[in-house]
This record gives structure tokens, C-alpha cells and sequence, in this order.
């Protein structure tokens, strides 16, 4: 359920007509959202603006974890989200870790107001929820950051998740010192074999490599390795490589 609709679904009084009059008319003057707060003010009838939160849970560590490695494994979803771009169908990847994206009812979230108005929500938080649906419209990373991730943080998981272990190349690749003579001091023996030679084996044949035919096209253009990353996965399905 997206902020708009489920806003209007509070409550059916004439609060949330005027809230709604109240954000189309710019009258939300400042709003921030933070992990798991949303700080608002609002210009009322009165001349000092009236200050709003709204609290959402921010999700446990444990969660985000299990989240990303879900949209990780996903690989449509990880090519969507590394280059910045909400899936459609993201609330999928909640529902498999038995959580919501967005608070599941109105009293699942802490909402104040400063005005004297006692009802819940009044119309100055009513027009916070709205300009918050338009805010999460636009970015919708600005989500994860009210449930507890920032866009940085995810992104950067879902590369280290997609990547592998994360070995870095100087972890994974070793070299023994070689000779270290000055090269004029090698011309002599350039065409005498050392000794060590009969250790080197020579193997003919074809390389066992998954995506040998996709490696001859080279290397995608900067930006689209997300996008090969994907099409190689589905290649690999296909043949069976």
C-alpha cells in the first residue's frame, strides 16, 4: 500500500480534504526524513509553523541483511537497483523476509503534531503524508532510508554481494620474486633454459570458460556491468554452460 492511498484510508474527514488543500498550496514549508523519522513543518493558520513527526520502526540489522541478499540473488532486481532504479515490484523481496515496506497500518507508526487539533491525523499531518508520498514518488530510495538503509549503505552491499566474496585482487593473486638483476646482466643465458624448466606443463585445448561467447564481444561500455552481469547469468542458463 503506497502513503497517498493509505493515508486516505486513515480516515475519511474532512481533515484529509484539508490536508491535502493544505500540500497542493505549499503550506509543508520544511520535511527531512531520516532513519526511521520523518521531521515536517507546516504553516497553519497561525504565523509560527506547526512541527510534525512521523516514527516508523526502522528495520533490524539482521533484516536489511537478509533483504539484500535476496535482492542480490534476484538478478533482474540487483541490475535495476545498481543503476539507481526502483523495481516495480520491490514490495516482493519484503513479503519473501515476512516484513512490509511501508508500515502495515497507521498505528504501526508514532505521529505528532503541535497544533491543538486532538484528532489523529489532522489536516497538517495529513499534508505531510501527502507531500511524503510525492517525496517517495521521486526517490524512492528515500524509503529504505525511513525503514533504517541508506541508498549508499544498500548499493554498496548489493555490489559486495554480486561481486562475490569480495576478495580483492591482491588477495586472490600472489607472484613469487623473480630475478632481480639489472636486464644487462641477463643477455648470457636468454636462450639457456634453467633447470626449473621441466616443471612447466603445457596444456592444449579449448578453455573451459561458462560465457566464452559473450567474453569475444569485450568488455561492456562504462556504466552497463549490471546490465552484462544479467545477460550472462541468463546466457549460462540457456545453454547450460
Amino acid at each position: 500500500m503506497g502513503v497517498e492511498s493509505g493515508v486516505e484510508s486513515y480516515s475519511k474527514s474532512t481533515r484529509i480534504t484539508r490536508g491535502k488543500r493544505y500540500a497542493r498550496k505549499g503550506q509543508v514549508v520544511e520535511l527531512t526524513v531520516e532513519n526511521g523519522l520523518v521531521s515536517a513543518s507546516v504553516q497553519g493558520s497561525q504565523s509560527t509553523p506547526y512541527d510534525i513527526t512521523i516514527r516508523g520502526d526502522a528495520l533490524a540489522e539482521g533484516t536489511w541483511r537478509e533483504l539484500e541478499q535476496v535482492m542480490a540473488d534476484r538478478a533482474v532486481f540487483a541490475a535495476q537497483l545498481l543503476t539507481e532504479e526502483m523495481p516495480a515490484d520491490i514490495e516482493e523481496v519484503f513479503e519473501a523476509c515476512d516484513v512490509s515496506l511501508f508500515p502495515e497500518s497507521y498505528g504501526d507508526m508514532g505521529t505528532n503534531c503541535s497544533c491543538p487539533d486532538s484528532a489523529d491525523p489532522c489536516k497538517h499531518l495529513a499534508a505531510v503524508f501527502y507531500i511524503l508520498a510525492e517525496r517517495f514518488d521521486d526517490d524512492p530510495f528515500l524509503i529504505f532510508r525511513w525503514r533504517g538503509r541508506s541508498r549508499d549503505t544498500l548499493l554498496d552491499r548489493l555490489q559486495e554481494l554480486r561481486s562475490g566474496d569480495g576478495e580483492s585482487a591482491s588477495e586472490a593473486v600472489t607472484f613469487e620474486k623473480g630475478d632481480d638483476r639489472p636486464i644487462g646482466e641477463c643477455f648470457d643465458g636468454f636462450w639457456t633454459a634453467e633447470e626449473s624448466i621441466e616443471e612447466v606443463h603445457i596444456r592444449s585445448g579449448t578453455a573451459d570458460v561458462a560465457d566464452a561467447t559473450l567474453r569475444q564481444l569485450g568488455q561492456p561500455p562504462a556504466g552497463l556491468s549490471p546490465v552484462h552481469e544479467t545477460v550472462t547469468e541468463y546466457y549460462t542458463e540457456m545453454t547450460g554452460d
